[in-house]
This record gives structure tokens, sequence and C-alpha cells, in this order.
């Protein structure tokens, strides 16, 4: 447990009203740590209920532990506080997106991009979301869209066993999908642990002097994962074990060039 994390549990344990419980709910997500973040916001939630915020922050854990319907939940009981909650537009938007409940996204995506103006994350989803309607609705017979919207990056991955993500400034999936061997998209979880790493990989570099980051290299008993900043937000690309870094390197500046082409045309 980091130091900031014990110090906030500590003031929220001594004054349970406290709205520490905010930014601990969330270094606990960034963590990974899922099951103590949810419990910590849904206690929270209990004592501030009246808060739109604080729905939107369970909503966001419940979809990184892969609840989509208490994740919609959350975020209508945001809606239902404060109707023009762009947060929750947003994460409704990419929700119904992913489901392919076309009119709701394009409600929802349509609000959020209202409330923030120019986010090349939600414009190249609203003019993506386009483009997917018109092609379901042209193909009447054909299932809806379940995986991850955006599959913008199958050209860059080929066959090669890799798998990218994009990702938007709070780790909501913008495009992409990580599947296990089982089919489970992991997309959403990843996207937790990783939502704020590029504004600490920015501040870190602030600190020492040394201008910009421009990619992180991960190597685990799983996986390579390497990162690199798109936007407002990172592009991800993960491997196995097996392949060699400089491929994925590669393949991460590929997939990188592919999301600022499709973020910037979409703006």
């Amino acid at each position: 447990m980091s130091a900031d994390i014990r110090a906030m549990s500590e003031q929220l344990a001594a004054d349970p009203s406290s709205l520490i419980f905010l930014p601990l709910a969330e270094q606990l997500l960034g963590r990974g740590d899922l099951a103590h973040a949810s419990r910590v916001a849904r206690k929270g939630a209990e004592r501030h209920a009246h808060r739109a915020d604080v729905h939107d922050l369970v909503a966001r854990i419940a979809l990184a532990q892969g609840d989509e319907s208490t994740a919609e939940r959350a975020w209508r009981q945001s809606l239902s506080i404060a109707p023009e909650f762009g947060a929750a537009h947003r994460g409704l938007g990419f929700l119904c997106y992913r489901q392919g409940r076309w009119s709701e996204a394009e409600a929802h995506l349509g609000t959020a991009r209202s409330a923030t103006p120019g986010d090349p994350a939600l414009e190249a989803a609203w003019e993506a979301l386009h483009v997917a309607r018109a092609e379901a609705e042209a193909a009447p017979a054909a299932p809806a869209v379940a995986h991850t919207p955006g599959q913008i990056f199958d050209e860059a991955l080929g066959d090669s066993g890799q798998v990218a993500l994009l990702l938007d400034r709070d780790g909501l999936v913008v495009a992409g999908q990580y599947l296990t061997a089982e089919g489970e998209d992991l997309g959403a979880l990843i996207g937790a642990h990783l939502s704020g790493v590029g504004d600490e990989a920015t501040r870190a570099m602030r600190h020492f002097g040394l201008g910009a980051w421009t990619r992180i290299a991960l190597e685990t008993e799983a996986a390579t994962v390497v990162m690199a900043p798109t936007d407002d937000g990172v592009t991800l690309v993960a491997a196995p074990r097996e392949v060699p870094l400089g491929l994925v390197r590669r393949t991460l500046e590929q997939c990188a060039t592919v999301a600022r082409q499709w973020l910037g045309g979409a703006a």
C-alpha cells in the first residue's frame, strides 16, 4: 500500500463523511485494486448520493470489473442528478456504442461533445458511430456489434498475435480490443489500470526536465506492453513475451500513427 493510499484511508476512517474517498477510490482504480476501489466508492455513494461525480466513479469501477449493467445504472443515476453531466454522457455513449445501441449512443455522445467541444476521442467516436450505424442499417440481418468500437488497428496488427487499444484520458476504450484466449474482452479493465498513466508520465518528465514522454515499455510474466501518447490519451500494444521487443515497438509506432490519423480525420 502506498503512503498516499494509507494516509487517505486513515483520513477516511477518522471521518467517514469526508470526500477523501473520491481520490482514494481513483488511486485504487488506477492500481487495479478494483474490489477495494468498489467498496470505497459504493460506501461513498451511500453517504453522498446527491453527487453526480460519485456515481460516475462507481460506474467506471464497475465497467473495469466487466459489470456493464451496474455501470449503466450508476451513470443513469448521475444523469438523474445532473442531466447535462458530461462524464456520464461520455461513459454511456461509449457503452451504448459498444453494444450497438446506435440511437442512445448518438444522443449521449452528442451531449458529451457539447460539454467538451473538440475532444478528439469524442469526435472520432462520433464519426465512427455513424459509419457503424450506416453499415448495420444497410445489413439489418447482421448481428449487432458487440465488440469494442472502431477496430482501426487490424491492418497494423495483422496475424502477429499482438493486440492494441486506444484509450482516452479517463481510461475509456475508444478503439481496439484486448481479447483473452476465451474471447473475453479485457479492454475496460486494462483502461482502468492505465487511467492517468499519461498524466503521471508527463509530470515525471517535467519534474526531471526531460521534455515530453514518447513511450513506456513494461515487461511482465504474461506479456510485453508498450504505450505512446496520443492526443489526450494513449495508444497501447501488448504482445506475448516471445515476441521481440523491437517488433512490439514497431507495431506501437504503426498503431499510434493510425490512431492519430483516425482522430485527426474525425476532428
